[in-house]
């Protein structure tokens, strides 16, 4: 390891600004400073302070010691003037000097060398920098006997060698002569160090009379007074070392540049660098980088061997130009036919290269007559493109204010929509209340005891005034009837759907105002964004001036939502459950079905019309929803007369609009809540008496038995008006197995046969003619019906008129 001797702060001779001062004040300063110079150094607690990238990774045999090098703010040409201005001037002021001070160092150099004798090699040693200068002065014995007063006692240069066979580290002296004699041996371009040079020996005598043996160092003259360095000195340069500095050395023989760095200042330059390398770089990484750097220098002096190697080799080669028609084997004499021949098939091969060119040229020449005639039609196009633009322009600008305006208008929709389908909802909730309290009180009323006598029960008001209300239907259904000459009909056959006629005022003022509401919900937009039919007309202005562009936006496919909010403000209180209105009367199917027809001459341009089914989805997207929403709220599955309506209209969109299918998702899910609301039904309401026929002839028991009778059969003939639009299966499990089988058979068990083949034939009527076919299409659910239809014949007695009749009309219906 690299010894390290910190230089402490010492006190130069500093010159004034004029540069002129007494050599009196010079000397005294000089000697002040020697004398101070050589104290003993002692130990001081160094604060550890890291400032290197690398600063913690120091180790412990460092101390923590901090290296700061200060630059000069001078450039290196003015600094090496000034040095050697001051070095002349240093000489004759040194020679003044000399025999003042010759003793009083001779004393301080034998101390310190005696100090430095005593202490181990091993050791580091931290000398002052003029300490450091002149420690080489004082040596071993043997050395002081070799020294002579004519020449310096390092002038022999197996000095070193000596020295460091000893084990011992060279001084700074031993160094800084070894650079000076190196240095010498550059400037005269030589590639050795002369023993001894007259010119130089006689230099250093007068130096040394002059100075008093000091050698003057220029380091530590081109250092300023504030310098606090840090001298590394080495002992043997490691190989990596030389191999860099030989490299240096050959790259700057290879460049032309003439400027120079001071040779002293560049190693003691690379000592620093080496040092802290050393201590922040492993020693494998060292090595790494070792190997690397000798592996460039040598592939450096490989290729500037090369190059010196091909200059001549180029110099003498003469250029070579390739010629393709240049035979490759040696020259052979060729007679006038051979050389005709030879040019006539590099004239055939030129022009059959030609040919490709040829017809690319022709090509070119047929295409200017068809190009020319393009940009005529293209300048004889721009007015119309210029309309064509302008019109999607303002087609799209009427477009985009058609979607914001009903953007702000479909949430006022929608509530409307919501508040018709609440009003509807609670009186069809109202009025199942009212029938199944009503069936509760019939059923507590009709009770008998274990002795088959009716118990008395005291009715409270409430049930009082409902008795009353419920009789007094019945007799304004029973009046109605006469006046409609209806001859035929049985008790609990009618629906029971009245209301009192305040609450039925109330439902129509309720009615009118959603109306009024729903005309006024676009009277505040534009006239062109008011009305479908506008809408259609900037439509169809599109598909009759571009129909390729209409077809490729995929307007068909929009027009749906577009005319959506249109539809559903006009069905917004259409109620086919209680009305006739068809949807073919309406205003909306008019404009579409216009729309549609709208320049179809013929079946054929009809059926290629990329609308023809704009009417079928509009009706799968609004009027399917709109069913759906009074399925839910408004259909009672009892009433005769809303299933009739509703089954007519649903069977109209199925067969009338053939593209309306089972893969339809909102068919689909009407028909899911029609079949629930049928289930409800059949769970909730359907419910009749069973007992004795002796109890069940009794008054009060049979009228209410009957009432409930019937309208379990009204329930099967309205289950069964749902054929061919629900599947059998569905219809067969709630029409016959919950309710024929379940119900009404059972309480045709317990009848008399003549009155039980009437229940059996009005149960017969309300059932499908296919199914009563004997044969594949017969449900086997029906076998029960059947059998007991075939017992009943058989118990009745044939010879009463009215038995016979009635047994003829059931063998006519179900072919016994």
């Amino acid at each position: 390891m690299a010894m390290q001797f910190r230089k402490p702060k010492r006190n130069l001779r500093v010159r004034d600004s004029v540069g002129l001062q007494d050599n009196e004040n010079e000397e005294k300063m000089d000697v002040d400073t020697v004398l101070k110079m050589p104290k003993p150094l002692k130990e001081k607690t160094i604060k550890k302070v890291n400032t290197l990238s690398f600063g913690d990774e120091l180790n412990e045999c460092d101390d923590g010691e901090e290296f700061k090098i200060k630059k000069s703010s001078y450039s290196k040409k003015i600094k090496k003037q000034m040095n050697k201005e001051k070095m002349g001037r240093d000489k004759v002021e040194n020679g003044k000097k000399s025999k003042a001070t010759a003793d009083t160092m001779k004393t301080i150099v034998d101390e310190k060398q005696k100090n430095v004798n005593s202490e181990p090699v091993e050791k580091e040693i931290m000398l002052t920098g003029r300490a450091a200068e002149m420690a080489g002065y004082v040596s071993s014995d043997e050395e002081l006997d070799s020294y002579s007063s004519s020449s310096h006692r390092f002038s022999n240069p197996d000095q070193v060698k000596i020295i460091l066979k000893k084990g011992q580290i060279p001084d700074a002296a031993l160094i800084h002569a070894a650079r000076k004699r190196r240095q010498q041996a550059r400037d005269l371009g030589e590639d050795f160090i002369p023993i001894s040079s007259q010119s130089h020996n006689e230099a250093k005598t007068d130096n040394e009379q002059t100075t008093g043996r000091r050698l003057t160092r220029e380091e530590d003259e081109l250092e300023d007074s504030d310098d606090d360095g840090i001298i590394v000195m080495s002992g043997i340069v490691s190989q990596a070392e030389d191999r860099k500095k030989s490299l240096h050395t050959t790259m700057a023989d290879h460049t032309n540049n003439t400027e120079f760095e001071d040779p002293d200042e560049l190693d003691e330059d690379n000592d620093w660098e080496t040092q802290q390398i050393r201590k922040g770089v492993t020693v494998s990484q060292l090595a790494a980088a070792q190997q690397e750097s000798s592996g460039m220098n040598t592939l450096y002096n490989n290729m500037v061997i090369q190059e010196q190697a091909m200059i001549p080799i180029v110099m003498n080669q003469k250029p070579q130009f390739s010629d393709s028609y240049t035979p490759q084997a040696p020259m052979t004499t060729m007679n006038l036919d051979d050389i005709i021949n030879k040019s006539k098939e590099i004239v055939s091969e030129m022009k059959k290269n030609q040919i490709p060119d040829q017809k690319y040229y022709e090509d070119m020449i047929n295409e200017i007559p068809e190009i020319k005639s393009r940009n005529e039609r293209l300048k004889m196009n721009v007015p119309e493109l210029a309309e064509c633009f302008q019109f999607y322009q303002d087609l799209r600008g009427y477009v985009t204010d058609l979607v914001e305006c009903l953007d702000e208008k479909i949430p006022s929709l929608v509530g409307l929509e919501q508040r018709i389908s609440k009003m509807y909802e609670k009186r069809r909730t109202d009025l199942l209340a009212r029938r199944r309290q009503d069936v509760r009180d019939q059923a507590e009323e009709s009770s008998t005891n274990k002795l088959g006598t009716p118990t008395i029960h005291t009715r409270s008001e409430e049930q009082q005034r409902r008795a009353a209300e419920r009789e007094g239907r019945r007799i304004r259904r029973m009046r109605m009837r006469e006046i409609k000459a209806i001859s035929k009909h049985a008790d609990g056959m009618s629906s029971d759907e009245e209301v009192p006629e305040t609450d039925a005022s109330a439902f129509r003022n309720q009615l009118e105002i959603i109306k009024s509401d729903s005309n006024l919900l676009l009277d505040d937009v534009l006239e062109e964004f008011a009305s479908i039919d506008l809408v259609l007309k900037h439509m169809l202005e599109w598909k009759n001036k571009y129909l390729e562009s209409y077809i490729e936006a995929y307007v068909n496919v929009c027009l749906p939502k577009l005319a959506g909010p249109f539809v559903r403000i006009e069905m917004l209180t259409w109620n086919p459950l209680e009305d006739d209105l068809k949807l073919e009367d309406m205003f909306w199917y008019k404009s579409i079905q216009k729309y549609t027809l709208k320049g179809n001459n013929n079946i054929d341009q009809l059926i290629k019309d990329v609308d023809l089914e704009l009417i079928p989805k509009i009706i799968e997207k609004v009027v399917l929803i709109k069913i759906d929403q009074m399925v839910t709220s408004q259909w009672d599955p009892l009433s005769s007369k809303q299933t009739k309506h509703i089954c007519s209209i649903v069977k109209h969109i199925l067969d009338m609009y053939p593209t309306i299918d089972p893969d339809s998702k909102l068919l689909m899910m009407l028909m899911t809540n029609i079949v629930d609301r049928i289930r409800d039904a059949v769970d909730y309401d359907v419910f009749i008496p069973i007992s004795s026929r002796q109890i069940m002839n009794t008054g009060r028991m049979n009228v209410f038995f009957q009432r409930q009778f019937n309208m379990a059969v009204k329930l099967l003939g309205n289950i069964l008006s749902w054929h061919r639009i629900i599947e059998d299966v569905v219809l067969i499990d709630l029409a016959i197995n919950q309710i024929l089988n379940r119900y009404l058979l059972t309480s045709v068990r317990t009848l008399q046969p003549l009155e039980a083949i009437l229940k059996i034939t009005m149960i017969a009527q309300m059932l499908p003619s296919s199914w009563l076919s004997y044969g594949n299409t017969t449900p086997k659910e029906l076998t029960p019906f059947l059998n007991q239809s075939k017992l009943v014949s058989m118990e009745i007695d044939k010879s009463h008129p009215q038995a016979k009749l009635a047994l003829d009309k059931l063998n006519e219906i179900l072919k016994l």
